[in-house]
């Protein structure tokens, strides 16, 4: 409860900073730089707390293993959003699509996957978490398309999945919440970005005379 709280505390706080912010460029970029800080501090949380819960049970190297196994793909995908913002714009669009797949299967065969994740944890949260977490990194060079596919892989995987099962429903819509904010956040900075400057004010008063 004390989270939800700080995170409508937070927004109240941008859309006021933006509303007394007459410069769109400033506008784009305050927005911009809150919906990262606001992904930026989901992933350091929600990350923490899955290697917590992961070297509470099983514990030892098995728990090493399993979190390597979504953290090295992440610092790929970090990289890749950093150094090769055109290139990770594609790769995040086949992987989002694939993460939707996954939510189809879901709910096409809700009991298979229900057997999965009793054995292997909630992997479908896992898996949207290791995509949002770079694309918001795309989103300082990209913002309109990070935007996109923020809200895509926010919003669909979640609609998809409850139409077969509620199974996982709460661990994945927790871990959508924040992308689908900054995913608007993005979007709505990206508008602002395009409009063209206002004109300057010029003084039309009458000249001094001397």
């Amino acid at each position: 409860m004390f989270s939800v709280i700080v995170v409508v505390a937070a927004i109240v706080i941008v859309i006021v900073a933006v509303v007394r912010q007459p410069d769109p460029a400033k506008r784009a970029l305050l927005l911009r730089r809150a919906g990262f800080t606001l992904m930026a501090l989901f992933t350091f949380f929600f990350g923490a707390f899955i290697v917590g819960e992961t070297f509470f049970d099983p514990g030892g190297w098995k728990a090493a293993g399993l979190v390597a196994a979504w953290a090295v793909p992440m610092a790929g995908l970090v990289a890749l959003a950093w150094y090769r913002p055109s290139w990770a714009v594609y790769v995040f669009g086949v992987l989002t699509a694939a993460v939707i797949g996954i939510s189809v299967w879901f709910a096409v065969n809700p009991q298979g996957w229900r057997s999965f994740e009793d054995q292997h944890g909630p992997i479908r949260a896992v898996i949207t978490f290791v995509l949002v977490a770079p694309i918001a990194l795309l989103g300082l060079k990209r913002t309109a398309a990070a935007g996109v596919l923020l809200l895509a892989a926010g919003i669909v995987p979640v609609a998809v999945s409850s139409l077969g099962s509620f199974l996982g429903f709460a661990s994945l819509s927790v871990v959508s919440s924040a992308p689908v904010i900054t995913g608007i956040l993005y979007l709505v900075s990206a508008r602002i970005a395009g409009r063209p400057a206002p004109p300057a004010h010029a003084d039309t008063g009458p000249a001094e005379r001397p």
